[in-house]
């Protein structure tokens, strides 16, 4: 017989591997429980919800277990749109996973709290869970968790008004829902950045993601919804009037348009200038809605109410949403997920732009009362036109009958000015005969001053003819006594032209023709041969003027030529020489000397030229 000692030892063991067994088997279908619910998660989360719901927590020993099952029923209830409040749930999680867990573990469990933290309203604390998660994204192989937390994160950041990284957010999860085959969620982040582009005003990066939209849409027309409110945003935005107009076209064609949609709508109307679509609209709002309370519904509203002349419902709705972006503004800047240069920063730009709506209400406030000072001017100055002309009126009747009495009048004084016309022309014939006498009287003066000033230029110029006459004679006569070497044709020429020149000077200075006998002569006879009297003046001017004339031989003058120059020299103009001359080729001669004295076509005159070259040399 055993011991009864013994026997409580044994029976103590076998409870306690009885014990051991049951536990393991509730373990173990614990953990096939939690399986099957993860397996189930994305396809069918209502069912993985019920599967951990049926799971005894109690069972679970080890707490990774715990922290599993913590995870996946916050997963459960998060894909199931139950939102909680409470970290009850997933306490057990944050415990362990944060500090032991797997790169995978750690960025779903801060994915979660920051769920949390949102479903609170906390974004400060739900956007530092997401940071810290995101630090796991690079090690983690999650991807849907990684696109979900960007998701989340662009929510708070879109709340922020940081619309440049929100951009950034949902363009990188658009990318990891391709990657993990979800083309529902990727088309949706891509109608989130096409939003924020939209509010950007990027109409390039607008118009990129329109074009990858509508490729998504094309080969899955089921997401179509999707794209389509931000496809009216877009022609708001961006588009022109005909845009505008085909998109609201096919809105007018559904039959069921959400809340939100009948605001854009309405501004859609309001930008093409139909304002009583644009109230139609607005007023199909649901006030029972959100929509209803929304900024976008009183800064619409705001806008058609002014188009349509309701300027006190237009401030009233200003007011409200100014109210509201105030409180929204405030609500944003008492947390710190703003730093303090960015609260400034959009501080300074939401009071810009309520500083812009307010001068446009002004604006508008200012245009309506200087419409109604020009209608009220318009309308005096009409008044006022009415009783001029009816002043007018009556003055022309008077003024008529004054006519009629001053034409009467007039016609008597006709027939006295006539007669007065007479006379006066009379008068003026009596004055123009007067005029036309003293005029004769006037040119009879004028006439006898010029004769005076004719005489004395005549004396003027006979004085110098005398003076030319003595300097050239005593130059001649200097030349006799001084060269004694002349050739007998030239002493001969030079006492010649001194009793030529001798005579003619008695003539001038006495006025005495008897003296001037030998000089006419003289002259009569070298008229008749002018051959003689050229060749005598060249010698004549060979001896007065040797430097001359070896100017004239060097530049290959012929011996015709040199005569023809010395008529030049002894005062003849160019038309005189060519009659004394009578020669044909008068002109070919002058224009051969002008080429050989290289004179320029500036040098009209060949006398003055050849003078002026004379007393220079």
């Amino acid at each position: 017989m055993i011991n009864y000692p013994i026997r409580i030892i044994i029976t103590l063991c076998l409870a306690v591997v009885v014990l051991t067994i049951i536990g393991c088997d509730r373990q173990s279908i614990a953990s096939e429980k939690m399986d099957l619910a993860e397996s189930l998660m994305d396809s069918r989360p209502d069912s993985a919800l019920s599967i951990l719901n049926a799971v005894n927590v109690e069972t679970l020993n080890g707490k990774k277990d715990k922290a599993r099952y913590a995870l996946l029923k916050s997963m459960a209830l998060d894909k199931n749109y139950i939102d909680t409040t409470s970290f009850d749930v997933l306490q057990p999680a944050i415990d362990y996973f944060l500090k032991k867990g797997t790169a995978d573990e750690k960025l779903k469990t801060y994915y979660y709290q920051g769920r949390i933290y949102q479903n609170r309203e906390n974004n400060d604390s739900a956007m530092q869970s997401f940071m810290r998660g995101r630090e796991y994204c690079g090690q983690a192989s999650d991807t849907m968790t990684m696109a979900n937390l960007l998701v989340a994160q662009g929510t708070i950041l879109y709340t922020t008004y940081k619309f440049d990284d929100f951009i950034k957010v949902n363009l990188e999860a658009a990318e990891l829902y391709r990657e993990s085959g979800r083309p529902d969620y990727e088309i949706l982040s891509i109608a989130n950045v096409l939003d924020g582009s939209i509010l950007n005003g990027d109409q390039n990066l607008a118009d990129s993601i329109m074009s990858i939209a509508h490729s998504k849409v094309g080969s899955n027309p089921e997401y179509a919804s999707s794209i389509s409110p931000y496809v009216l945003l877009y022609a708001i935005t961006f588009g022109n009037r005909d845009e505008i107009v085909d998109v609201l076209n096919y809105y007018n064609s559904s039959d069921t348009i959400d809340e939100m949609t009948k605001i854009d709508i309405a501004q859609a109307y309001s930008k093409i200038g139909d304002d009583y679509n644009a109230k139609r609209f607005i007023d199909l709002v649901d006030s029972s809605s959100n929509a209803r309370h929304s900024l976008k519904y009183f800064a619409v509203m705001s806008d058609i109410l002014e188009q349509n002349g309701n300027y006190a419902g237009a401030l009233e709705a200003y007011r409200i949403f100014s109210t509201t972006v105030d409180s929204l503004h405030k609500n944003i800047f008492s947390h710190d997920l703003l730093f303090a240069q960015e609260r400034h920063e959009i501080e300074k730009t939401n009071l810009l732009k309520l500083q812009k709506r307010d001068r446009y209400i002004w604006l508008s406030l200012c245009a309506a009362f200087a419409l109604l000072i020009i209608a009220g001017y318009i309308y005096y100055r009409y008044r006022l036109s009415q009783a001029k002309n009816l002043l007018e009126e009556q003055e022309n009747k008077r003024l008529q009958l004054e006519q009629e009495n001053l034409k009467k009048e007039n016609e008597n004084l006709e027939l006295r000015n006539h007669q007065a016309e007479l006379e006066k022309k009379n008068l003026q014939q009596t004055n123009d005969k007067l005029e036309l006498e003293r005029h004769n009287a006037v040119l009879e003066k004028q006439k006898v001053k010029l004769e005076c000033e004719h005489q004395s230029l005549a004396a003027e110029n006979l004085r110098l003819k005398i003076e030319q006459l003595e300097d050239e004679s005593a130059s001649l006569k200097d030349i006799l006594e001084k060269r004694k070497d002349l050739a007998k044709p030239i002493e001969d020429a030079i006492k010649i032209r001194i009793e030529m020149l001798n005579s003619l000077l008695a003539a001038q200075i006495t006025d005495n023709s008897a003296y001037a006998k030998s000089y006419g002569d003289w002259r009569d006879k070298l008229i008749q041969d002018k051959d003689e009297f050229m060749n005598t003046t060249r010698l004549a001017f060979k001896a007065s003027h040797p430097r001359f004339m070896e100017y004239l031989e060097e530049h290959g003058l012929t011996e015709s030529e040199i005569n023809y120059i010395c008529l030049y020299a002894i005062g003849l103009r160019g038309k005189e020489a060519g009659e004394y001359m009578q020669l044909k080729r008068h002109y070919h001669i002058s224009s051969d000397v002008r080429k050989k004295l290289g004179m320029s076509e500036n040098q009209t005159n060949i006398g003055i030229y050849i003078r002026k070259l004379m007393n220079k040399l």
